[in-house]
């Protein structure tokens, strides 16, 4: 019988990770097992793909974004010189469905792969693989659980979960609502909570919500759409967002807490708002302030945003709340400039959000932005053309090429080594120890224990190590090889974790039957991979 292996690239092996990456225990779940058995799972953060365990005739699903395409064709050559045939999905298949197969590859699936995946293999082993499968959109209805009793949970400190899918914005910089579309799509109540109770069962106390908008309808949200018909839908749609919150609260444990991306609109609904940190319990989150100032809004087609201050009070509220806020900061906008982004450093600074990132600009493929930017590129020698950027997109295809975010484009206001200077010292400012101590002994951390502040600046430190100048992909893709010292923190975090967090919570909360078999079921599985 020949075997499935789904494939997560990475540009780097360190043999543990973050976050679990969604998208291969979902397609686990869409493989037919009764033709094929149970797939084989390689996540390259965890362990390096191995071509020799591989078949003539054996199937190879690769899933890739456009940050870890390249390893992403590695493992599609390394695998087809050992007979298999090679499928690749994923948001950068979706958006290119040409390059995998120029690459190489036997076919590309476009979309989701929960209702369409079965189809592709029964068609591999059946000698009839088409080019190209469209699985499209999948229907909140038709999204699939994940299948946590394939996952090694010593390997991970998050796993991700999936509550609803698309995005009603239209930022220039992101790809979401180009792909996923911009009507919300929710999944059944009911498989969220299974799946989250499974994790529980697992050790897990801590879990990602893998979705780009975790609140899609707010009252702010609905009080700025202009269409009737639509606002009524995003009533309906939050609606269905309170009572699911209400049912997960009494249906998931008390201990179990939550990591999701959110938009600072939660501010302008107080019930949504305690609903998210009391029912879902949200502990952190990550908010799109993207600027502080308007100009820079507007490169981003985010206006709606609250500018300077009011931001400053909006990331304050969402923390009053019980949610620390990761703040997610673009350095290079269009707008930028040296001085800009010193400014908005000492904004964030200043902002007492308990976390920020600082991104490097890219026109990532998919979004509004590149598309614009590659046609300015093609058309900027034509007589009277006027480009809608002044920024430039220095390199055809330059996913397929490594090179600093800061070598992509051709700013007009910032020299890339400037660029790449003043987000080394966002990065350095926030996350020094003296402004880290800081943070401690402001707002709710104040209240905190010693041990709780310790942990608090180690996170500090953990996190500045491992996302500096790239910032947290849900997925957790690596776009960058980790040094000794990084690595030896990640995993002294990890063991950490593992040997004292989870313990004690599982001592805390009694198994049922149910959940100590599905426990048992998971260890025995660690136990055979070691």
């Amino acid at each position: 019988m020949p075997k499935v292996v789904l494939v997560n690239p990475s540009l780097s092996t360190v043999g543990y990770s973050f976050i679990t990456p969604r998208w291969l225990f979902v397609l686990a779940q869409a493989t037919p097992v009764d033709l094929v058995g149970d797939p084989v799972l390689i996540d390259e953060a965890i362990e390096r793909f191995d071509p020799d365990i591989l078949n003539p005739g054996d199937i190879v699903g690769i899933g890739i974004s456009s940050g870890n395409c390249l390893p992403g064709y590695r493992v599609l050559r390394e695998a087809k010189l050992k007979g298999a045939t090679v499928i690749m999905g994923g948001i950068h298949a979706t958006i290119f469905p040409d390059e995998p197969l120029q690459m190489g590859a036997d076919s590309v699936v476009t979309g989701g792969g929960d209702v369409i995946w079965s189809k592709v293999i029964k068609d591999a082993l059946e000698n009839r693989l088409e080019r190209q499968y469209n699985g499209g959109r999948v229907s909140g209805e038709a999204m699939l659980k994940a299948r946590w009793e394939l996952l090694d949970p010593t390997k991970y400190i998050f796993p991700s979960v999936q509550t609803v899918a698309g995005c009603p914005e239209n930022c220039s910089f992101c790809s979401v609502w180009v792909t996923e579309g911009r009507q919300p799509r929710l999944r059944l109540d009911e498989k969220v909570i299974e799946e989250v109770n499974e994790l529980h069962a697992l050790g897990f106390r801590y879990l990602v919500f893998a979705d780009d908008n975790f609140n899609p309808s707010t009252l702010g949200r609905i009080a700025r759409e202009s269409n009737q018909q639509k606002r009524r839908e995003f009533e309906k749609l939050r609606e269905s967002r309170l009572r699911f919150f209400e049912e997960y609260d009494r249906s998931v444990p008390k201990d179990m807490f939550g990591f999701a991306q959110m938009t600072t609109e939660a501010v302008s609904d107080d019930e949504y708002l305690r609903a998210m940190s009391e029912k879902m319990r949200i502990r952190t989150a990550l908010i799109g302030v993207e600027s502080f100032s308007e100009e820079g809004l507007k490169s981003a087609g985010k206006l709606w945003n609250p500018v300077g201050e009011r931001m400053v009070e909006a990331i304050q509220k969402i923390q009053d709340n019980g949610i620390l806020v990761l703040s997610s900061i673009i350095c290079g906008l269009e707008s930028d400039t040296v001085g800009t982004i010193q400014t908005m450093r000492k904004f964030a600074t200043e902002s007492g959000t308990m976390f920020a990132q600082f991104t490097v600009y890219n026109p990532y493929p998919g979004t509004k932005d590149f598309y614009e930017m590659m046609s300015d590129k093609k058309n900027l020698e034509k007589p009277g053309f006027s480009p809608k950027h002044k920024t430039q997109i220095l390199t055809d295809d330059y996913w397929l090429t490594p090179m600093r975010p800061v070598d992509i484009i051709k700013h007009p206001n910032i020299s890339k080594d400037d660029l790449h200077l003043e987000n080394k010292k966002c990065w350095d400012s926030f996350y020094s120890l003296r402004e880290s101590f800081k943070r401690t002994k402001h707002g709710r951390a104040k209240s905190w224990s010693p041990a709780k502040k310790m942990a608090y600046m180690m996170v500090c430190i953990l996190f500045r190590q491992a996302y500096a100048g790239y910032g947290m992909a849900a997925d957790s893709v690596r776009k960058k090889e980790m040094g000794i010292g990084t690595r030896l923190l990640i995993k002294s975090a990890i063991s950490f974790y593992n040997h004292f967090f989870r313990r004690m919570n599982l001592q805390k909360a009694p198994l049922s039957k149910s959940r100590k078999s599905l426990l048992a079921n998971a260890q025995n599985l660690v136990d055979k991979r070691r």
